[in-house]
């Protein structure tokens, strides 16, 4: 009979109690790194959907045979791929990133916070009247700066080429 007592099976409910406080803790210690790897993550997320947007808008002017564009919209804080006709491609809001533009080395040249960049059919790509992209300073290409509410930012550069690439 005694034998008998000695065997236990399962949790007593201070056992389960004592887990549930390690875990909880061990949570509360995690929710601030990541808020902050939640942040970078985004910046880094917008960073890369930006340099696919302009990828896109290659690929499309080369297999449609016609200018394809991409359009920053500092106003309204989009980003546009638009076809010749138009006909918007691709979307991205930086609302939804919870980021905003830092700064561009391409150039408004309408002056009305519309940014173009104009692929021809040869993926070769253009400011807004057609001009060559070339490279400001000792850079291979213009960029486009995102940023975060955390102060990280990324740049998206295209080169005169085309190639496209972003790093912090």
């Amino acid at each position: 009979m005694i034998a008998y007592l000695k065997i236990r099976r399962g949790l007593t409910l201070v056992e389960l109690a004592v887990v549930l406080a390690i875990i909880g803790i061990l949570v509360a210690a995690m929710i601030p790194g990541l808020g902050r790897w939640l942040s970078h993550y985004r910046i880094k997320s917008m960073a890369g959907d930006i340099a696919s947007s302009f990828r896109l808008a290659q690929m499309t002017a080369v297999q449609r045979n016609r200018n394809c564009s991409v359009e920053f919209n500092t106003n309204t804080r989009r980003v546009r791929v638009l076809d010749s006709g138009g006909a918007a491609l691709r979307l991205l809001n930086l609302d939804e990133y919870n980021a905003q533009f830092n700064g561009f080395d391409f150039v408004d040249q309408g002056g009305d916070g519309i940014i173009s960049i104009i692929y021809n059919s040869r993926g070769i790509p253009s400011d807004e009247i057609g001009s060559p992209l070339t490279p400001p300073g000792g850079q291979d290409g213009q960029r486009v700066n995102v940023i975060n509410a955390r102060g990280e930012s990324y740049w998206v550069e295209v080169t005169p080429v085309g190639a496209v690439r972003y790093d912090r």
